[in-house]
């Protein structure tokens, strides 16, 4: 009889959560800064606590992002707090409130932001081409058709915000980021806010491994210390995103081929195809690569124990880096300097036999996905959706 009760309860307290209009200031705050499209407090807060994304859309664990409990969001509203308990749970983090600033900044100009049509009229296109970097970049360029230093100055900018080849020319890939209408612009911030609302509070020290960025941050009681390129996983085999402490390192490791690259790349090869490519079968005629300099891992490995099986690691394919996409891998983390890496967490490397080493202080590793961010200077920067997360995390 309790549990019919509480049961009863419930249901009555939720049916009184969609009675009444909303709260102004809750959906205003929806409308300006989510892609939440609901009609009562319960729902925009739920909403804009909890993400409503679709889970199974992506590669990973669940538990990178914070979840409230419903009943706390449910009580909230009943009190009539709906407002103060959002705004409670929202962060207070440099990104996002400078993401918040940003999205501000784009909907004063929205009115007067005009993309170049890159149909044939060069003068036009060149015009239009100045007022994007002048209002994105906040650019002071005379809105007229000439090539002047400042301005190619300022599409190696727009390049470098955007995660392009750094070149100066204006190819196909920065026509499109060019082009890319205001609107889609600010759905995009929303959809990162969506992600910053939900992501875990970071301890003082840890490594961040940005997918879309392509890059690894080492934070140091909250000061950054390293940065450099990765490798990360192919669209279809995704690098996941979870988090994990770091417990190893393994010096001079090998590399066990797991059994689905096998079978793609080497089952077909005969034994002489695979000698050249510095593989052998164990006793247990399971197919390794012995340590290394040719080694697919390189001489280091960074490792983080996880059900994927991911980690980081060093690689002898160097020339990758010099990429400005950098999907290659089968979905674990290769390291542009991964020496770097071992020298600032307080190890030499030692050549010869394979070593492990087991961590004096285990460091978090979080490997996330933000296409927009503001980085430690303050600059608000873009990257592709490599994986599409932002059509599938998004889209029920």
């Amino acid at each position: 009889m309790g549990m019919m009760k509480r049961v009863f309860l419930w249901v009555c307290m939720q049916g009184l959560l969609f009675a009444s209009a909303p709260d102004a200031r809750l959906v205003a705050y929806q409308q300006r800064y989510s892609v939440c499209h609901e009609k009562s407090d319960y729902r925009i807060a739920e909403c804009l606590i909890n993400g409503d994304l679709n889970y199974a859309r992506f590669r990973g664990d669940r538990s990178i992002f914070r979840h409230i409990d419903k009943r706390r969001i449910a009580e909230a509203v009943e009190e009539g707090r709906a407002y103060e308990f959002t705004m409670s749970q929202m962060p207070q983090t440099r990104r996002y409130i400078g993401l918040l600033e940003y999205i501000d900044y784009l909907y004063s100009i929205k009115d007067v932001y005009v993309t170049p049509r890159f149909k044939g009229n060069e003068a036009e296109d060149i015009i239009r081409i100045k007022r994007v970097l002048n209002l994105l970049q906040l650019e002071e360029l005379d809105e007229t058709p000439e090539i002047t230093f400042e301005f190619e100055e300022a599409i190696l900018e727009f390049q470098r915000r955007h995660g392009l080849a750094v070149d100066g020319k204006i190819g196909p890939q920065t026509k499109r980021a060019l082009k890319e209408p205001i609107g889609k612009i600010i759905t995009k911030i929303k959809k990162n806010l969506t992600i910053e609302r939900i992501t875990l509070p970071k301890p003082p020290t840890y490594i961040l491994v940005n997918i879309p960025e392509f890059m690894m941050h080492f934070y140091w009681d909250y000061i950054q210390v390293l940065e450099m390129k990765t490798v990360v996983g192919k669209p279809k085999m995704r690098t996941p995103l979870f988090h994990r402490n770091m417990k190893f390192i393994v010096l001079n490791p090998t590399w066990n081929v797991p059994p689905s690259i096998y079978a793609k790349e080497y089952a077909h090869k005969s034994p002489e195809q695979l000698r050249r490519l510095g593989l052998r079968y164990n006793s247990e005629g399971k197919l390794y690569q012995p340590s290394g300099r040719r080694n697919a891992l390189g001489l280091v490995k960074f490792l983080f124990p996880n059900r994927f099986n991911v980690y980081m690691h060093d690689t002898p394919a160097k020339s990758l880096f010099q990429r400005s996409r950098r999907a290659f891998s089968h979905g674990c983390i290769r390291l542009e300097r991964p020496m770097d890496l071992l020298h600032e967490l307080g190890y030499e490397y030692q050549p010869g036999k394979t070593k492990w080493i087991t961590l004096d202080e285990q460091i978090p590793v979080y490997i996330e996905y933000h296409t927009v961010w503001v980085d430690d200077e303050g600059v608000v920067q873009f990257r592709p959706d490599i994986y599409g997360y932002e059509w599938k995390l998004f889209h029920k």
